[in-house]
């Protein structure tokens, strides 16, 4: 029997130990791609929109398993998601040119956001509501640069 607050999902898009980026995958930007997933974005409406669909996740059960190994292996599922952003709140302009920060510019802007979201592993299946019913109290899109692509 699991007590209140037990987790029993913990779903990532990656292995672990991550090989390249942690958490992330790569998804077409273009809105139209070939495989039902795409990114498009524009700063200047404050309008973004993200779709993926049917993407490949493991489920490790816990974050413990999923971080450090040690218990039984992943089951594979798939996650689908549709996330919009719309209008102009703030416009914000950052610049820290500091080295022992390693330099980070970006331009944001803070706006509104709605999504949807379902998962599928083994016999589970979870799902949100509908993208109109939902609502947010903060987000957030930009464009920033880092590292070797900072100047």
């Amino acid at each position: 029997m699991l007590g209140p607050g037990a987790q029993i999902h913990d779903l990532n898009p990656t292995t672990f130990p991550p090989v390249g980026l942690f958490w992330t995958i790569q998804i077409s930007d273009d809105r139209q791609g070939d495989d039902g997933n795409g990114v498009d974005v524009n700063l200047g409406t404050g309008g973004a929109s993200l779709q993926v669909s049917n993407a490949p996740i493991l489920d490790y059960g816990n974050i413990g398993n999923a971080l450090f190994g040690g218990g039984p292996p992943p089951v594979p599922g798939m996650v689908s998601c549709k996330v919009e952003w719309h209008g102009v709140n703030q416009r914000i302009n950052i610049r820290n040119t500091d080295p022992v920060f390693g330099g980070f510019a970006g331009e944001f802007v803070r706006n509104t956001a709605q999504m949807q979201w379902t998962a599928a592993v083994g016999d589970f299946v979870f799902e949100s509501d509908a993208l109109g019913t939902s609502s947010s109290s903060f987000a957030e899109i930009g464009h920033e640069r880092n590292g070797v692509f900072f100047s």
